[in-house]
């Protein structure tokens, strides 16, 4: 699992170091923060609320990285449980296509590599087979996920935008609340 992230860590220094190569706008500080993050929502036998807001820097054109906190809730009627997951994470997007449209005209922005990496505090869940229900300890513990892909995003306007991720789990934790691959839709202004 350290190979992985020490694979995925040398790779997004290369793209870092070929971004900062490039040729960076002259703009000023405000105009390079952006705001946005992603929102799951769920509702039904099952509910589950994603709330993930970013606050993020265009260091180039071409690259950008960001923070944000990350808040989870979920509740089963079918099993029986309701639990809140929050943490933070760190986000880093490159485009490799910067605008598809100077070669396709197809109405898409830009192809993107995107990596986030996750701490987040759970509760143990316990399924017991027998009675078919979880059961929420009062024990809590943190849990660090990488997670990283490609994707598309749709500029509209000055600054805003929509992206959508294809996204892996690198590192498989056991007890990581996502499966591969990740759907992931955000937005930013």
């Amino acid at each position: 699992m350290r190979y992985k992230k020490a694979i995925l860590s040398l790779f997004c220094s290369l793209f870092f170091t070929y971004a900062v190569a490039q040729e960076v706008k002259e703009l000023p500080v405000r105009q390079r923060l952006f705001f946005g993050g992603d929102l799951g929502l769920s509702f039904g036998t099952n509910t589950y609320i994603h709330l993930a807001p970013i606050v993020g820097y265009r260091i180039t054109d071409r690259l950008s990285a960001g923070l944000g906190p990350i808040y989870i809730f979920e509740k089963s009627n079918y099993y029986d449980y309701q639990t809140s997951t929050y943490g933070a994470k760190a986000i880093m997007s490159f485009a490799v296509i910067k605008n598809i449209d100077e070669y396709m005209n197809i109405g898409i922005g830009q192809i993107m590599l995107h990596v986030e990496n996750e701490f987040i505090n759970m509760q143990k869940l316990d399924y017991v087979s027998s009675t078919g229900k979880v059961y929420v300890r009062d024990e809590r513990f943190w849990i660090d996920n990488l997670l990283a892909g490609a994707g598309l995003n749709f500029p509209f306007g000055g600054n805003a935008g929509i992206n959508i991720y294809v996204l892996w789990d690198i590192t498989q934790n056991e007890y990581s609340p996502y499966s591969n691959p990740i759907i992931r839709l955000g937005f930013y202004f």
